[in-house]
């Protein structure tokens, strides 16, 4: 009797020579027989029924309405896939398969031979529900604790907090959003107008701390972290650096972490709004000579508009372009008038 292998094999029936072994190892083929490693197979032989799936086309009437099959046609279970089949009918990587199995979130079968994971029906069906959750924001580790909860209460329980969860993360994110385009603006506005002046009114700020200055990174643990949520607030935005000075130069400064009082708020104030002198500054992070250009623009513009100032100024960052080994601050000043 003449005989093939399985590699000969699968180009003749046009499947993989895995397959070939598996029709051979449940006994699907008369006649075969392995030797070794490799399976010898009748020539003769026909190609065993594919379970998996069924090749019939569907029938349609005029009106173009699917004929129900019989009961027995469709609701095959018996069907075995591989790793590779349920990545292409449902879109599971090896990668997110074989962590499912890691943290016991799915236990396929292994293939008795060649270890192969093995998906039956129910295996699908259930990579299905866990894709049901996934896309309702649950990660896998939350998933498989849906797999302890056997009442319906624990469920609804789960579930309220999954959604609170979600609703803090959206808020989370429209925050960061509206941080966002508050920063977009002031960048847009600094690049068209940097070094003009205006005059604009200044918000109220209450003062939580003082620090030295901006390099005194040893006073951050006990004199800014505290005040931030640092899951929303960044160090820069709740700084402000506060000069006092005159016509002859800089007469003292000081660091501060401030938070913006909502309006009509009467908290004791330490850096009272009001109308300002207002302008921006870009310069390199390691630029000492930003309070200098400060000063000599300010001064000149309030002379040539006969404006008084009051002798302080407060400077923050609003923006920051990164670079690899220089960063640029964008700066936002306001100058108190008379």
């Amino acid at each position: 009797m003449e005989y093939l292998t399985s590699s000969e094999l699968s180009k003749k029936w046009n499947i993989s020579s895995r397959m070939v072994a598996y029709y051979c190892e449940n006994g699907r083929i008369e006649g075969a027989v392995k030797k070794g490693k490799t399976w010898f197979v009748p020539a003769h032989s026909e190609k065993p029924a594919d379970r998996r799936c069924s090749k019939k086309k569907i029938n349609t009437g005029d009106n173009s309405i699917i004929k129900p099959k019989a009961i027995n046609e469709i609701e095959k279970t018996d069907a075995i896939y591989h790793t590779g089949e349920v990545y292409n009918h449902l879109g599971f990587s090896r990668e997110t398969l074989r962590y499912y199995e890691e943290i016991g979130l799915i236990s396929p079968k292994r293939e008795k031979y060649s270890q192969y994971r093995e998906f039956g029906f129910y295996d699908m069906s259930h990579l299905m529900a866990i894709d049901f959750y996934k896309k309702r924001g649950f990660t896998p580790i939350q998933i498989k604790k849906l797999l302890k909860a056997a009442k319906s209460q624990e469920y609804k329980t789960i579930l309220q907090e999954q959604m609170d969860t979600l609703k803090n993360d959206i808020d989370h994110l429209q925050e960061m959003l509206n941080r966002l385009e508050k920063a977009k603006d002031f960048y847009d506005y600094a690049t068209d107008k940097i070094g003009e002046f205006e005059i604009k009114t200044m918000p109220s700020y209450y003062v939580q701390e003082s620090i030295s200055s901006v390099a005194s990174f040893s006073e951050y643990r006990e004199k800014v972290l505290k005040y931030l949520n640092l899951d929303n607030e960044d160090i820069l935005s709740n700084m402000v650096r506060a000069i006092t000075f005159d016509e002859t130069g800089c007469k003292g400064s000081g660091m501060y972490i401030v938070m913006q009082l909502p309006s009509g708020s009467k908290e004791n104030l330490f850096i009272k709004g009001g109308k300002c002198l207002y302008t921006t500054l870009i310069a390199d992070n390691n630029d000492n000579t930003v309070i200098e250009k400060m000063f000599s623009l300010c001064h000149k513009w309030a002379k040539e508009h006969n404006v008084s100032l009051r002798g302080i100024v407060y400077i923050f960052i609003r923006f920051v372009t990164l670079r690899e080994q220089i960063d640029k601050n964008y700066y936002e000043i306001w100058l108190p008038l008379k």
